[in-house]
């Protein structure tokens, strides 16, 4: 991988990986069969992120990508609709201003624009310039009005959507007017006076534009709350029949395919070889690698374990590479829990479980690179990379300290059942994972084990929707990873600010809500760094979440198919998805 800033930016759920910091999931059983991390076609990945596996494509044929979850909204930028399965089901659908290469530095989409620059510091004034021939499969042009209504439905003001739910309101909450000139394809976003906001890129960027003209047809009244709302409810509950990118959406079957087909309106440099793309929905990875060998999948990009790892490497024909990038998996507290609501129980839960035992067991059995992360922001080799889990004693196991935490809180252990310092005891805590993740399941059974020290009873249960457990709170603890991408400014405030989109479990503090914000509003990327860093350590020691590891990233595809590669953000490695195609003679 490249040398850059390892920061957990925009971020998606990953099963779900969320988008803006999207969320992620997968599983399978374990073995002690060690692999390398690559093979032919990946094997100049390493050194050559962007063009590895390349080649020249023939026209024709298809392939089959699996997904390890369905989703249940079409709106990536609402907090149910951002999962990384739903991003990357829709990543040749919805056009985005930036995206980023695999060595993680972000490219300008010159499809559709023809810049996009920063045009002032104060008021910040930014200047998209959307090519002339850029429109949406129905001929109708990419303008101005879908970036004012993706301002509206994620600004989380009232005035501009009446109950919109937005993943992230990072940097559109901030932005004062959006206009448009040049019949449209000129779009002109300024912020409020003295409001500044570093990553502007990921505006757009990290979620994409939806068509307005379309939610117009449908009557809703963009210049109403209530149509703007109306508008983000039908997007998220209509199969897309438009795009504004290389594909469009043929045919879906609910939890079993999404089939894409070209779109003949698409105005890229490149136009897609296949004839379709077809995403496959496989919730147990226990059916991954047999679905890989008999063809029903010709690639994937699964989160790893070391059944799918050497089942890929024994497959014929199949090439694989397992990457690091801006994926981190992590436990989370509800806070809405009475019980949980209690820093003492919550510190004490963090301090009994053992991160490396859990990574020893799951990540480490193939991955000899795996270790505790101490930070809910940047990654190791960062700069600004800072662990302040291990010297609070979270996440080290230490059975004594977690109970000494209870007493000292009034807290007694009596017949192996926690009691609280008004003689109730603690119920049962709800660990939840996604279906078919073993890696996952196994995190949970020792967590499960670790709690009981402690008098605490865990019911471990499964989730075939990621997104729509987070967004709902349908859980006392979780299990799941961010997936980001080189932005860290717009994730943390996403993420770790009182009432924010990815702020799933209603954590607020106001000392880490002033130093998020200023720190995502800095244009100074080292002062930026610092004020989030003093918010992390804060939060650290209120255990709102507990960092595991940085996840691995596992891409496998059958040789016969060329620029499919792996990339180890939240733009996946379905970013270039019209490049793909059946290897030419």
């Amino acid at each position: 991988m490249r040398t850059r800033s390892k920061g957990l930016t925009g971020l998606i759920a990953v099963a779900a990986a969320s988008l803006l910091t999207l969320t992620a999931c997968g599983g399978g059983s374990e073995s002690n069969k060690e692999t390398p991390t690559s093979n032919a076609g990946f094997a100049d990945c390493e050194k050559s992120p962007n063009t590895c596996n390349s080649g020249n494509t023939k026209p024709g044929g298809e392939y089959i990508f699996g997904l390890e979850q369905s989703f249940t909204s079409w709106n990536v930028n609402t907090e149910e609709g951002n999962t990384l399965v739903a991003a990357q089901a829709l990543s040749g659908v919805l056009p985005q201003p930036f995206k980023s290469d695999p060595s993680g530095q972000l490219q300008l989409n010159a499809d559709l624009l023809a810049s996009a620059e920063l045009t002032n510091q104060n008021p910040q004034t930014v200047v998209y310039k959307i090519k002339p021939d850029a429109v949406w499969s129905d001929g109708t042009a990419i303008s101005a009005d879908d970036f004012i209504l993706g301002w509206k439905w994620n600004s989380g003001k009232k005035e501009h959507c009446s109950e919109c739910t937005p993943a992230s309101t990072s940097g559109y909450d901030l932005v004062k007017s959006i206009v448009g000139s040049d019949n449209g394809k000129t779009v002109t976003v300024t912020f409020e006076e003295g409001k500044t906001y570093a990553d502007w890129k990921g505006l757009y960027s990290t979620d994409g534009l939806y068509p307005a003209h379309l939610a117009t047809k449908q009557g809703f009244d963009l210049n109403k709350p209530e149509g703007v709302n109306s508008a983000s409810n039908w997007f998220s509950e209509t199969v897309p029949t438009w795009s504004g990118g290389p594909l469009l959406i043929d045919t879906f079957n609910k939890d079993q395919s999404l089939v894409l087909k070209k779109n003949d309106k698409w105005y890229g440099k490149v136009k897609p070889s296949l004839d379709k793309v077809v995403f496959k929905f496989i919730v147990d990875q226990g059916s991954v690698i047999p679905a890989l060998r008999n063809k029903e999948i010709t690639g994937m990009s699964p989160q790893p374990n070391a059944a799918l790892v050497n089942g890929a490497a024994e497959t014929p024909g199949v090439i694989y590479r397992i990457g690091h990038g801006y994926q981190w998996e992590h436990l989370d507290l509800n806070l809405k829990n009475k019980y949980l609501a209690d820093v003492a129980l919550r510190q004490a839960i963090f301090t009994a479980i053992n991160v490396k035992s859990v990574i020893d067991k799951t990540y480490g059995v193939f991955d000899k690179a795996a270790k505790p992360l101490g930070s809910h922001n940047f990654f190791p080799g960062d700069p600004n990379y800072k662990d302040f889990v291990t010297p609070t004693g979270q996440g080290s196991g230490d059975i004594e300290k977690a109970k000494k935490i209870l007493t000292d809180a009034g807290y007694k252990i009596e017949n192996g059942k926690l009691i609280t310092k008004t003689g109730e005891a603690v119920p049962s805590l709800r660990f939840r994972h996604t279906k078919g993740n073993q890696l996952r399941a196994t995190t949970g059974e020792l967590v499960q084990a670790a709690l009981k020290n402690i008098g605490l009873d865990i019911k471990i249960e499964v989730t075939e929707t990621l997104g729509k457990t987070l967004s709902s709170a349908d859980y006392d603890m979780i299990i799941f990873a961010w997936v980001g991408s080189p932005l860290f400014q717009g994730s943390a405030e996403q993420n770790w600010v009182t009432g924010n989109g990815g702020n799933y479990g209603s954590y607020s503090n106001a000392e880490v809500d002033k130093l998020t914000n200023e720190g995502a509003r800095s244009l100074d990327p080292k002062k930026a760094a610092d004020l989030i860093n003093q918010g992390n350590e804060l939060m650290v020691k209120d255990a709102y979440v507990l960092p595991l590891a940085q996840k691995p990233t596992l891409t496998f595809t059958y040789s016969d198919y060329v620029n499919i590669r792996d990339n180890a953000t939240q733009w996946s490695p379905t970013y270039n998805i019209q490049e793909w195609g059946q290897k030419a003679a």
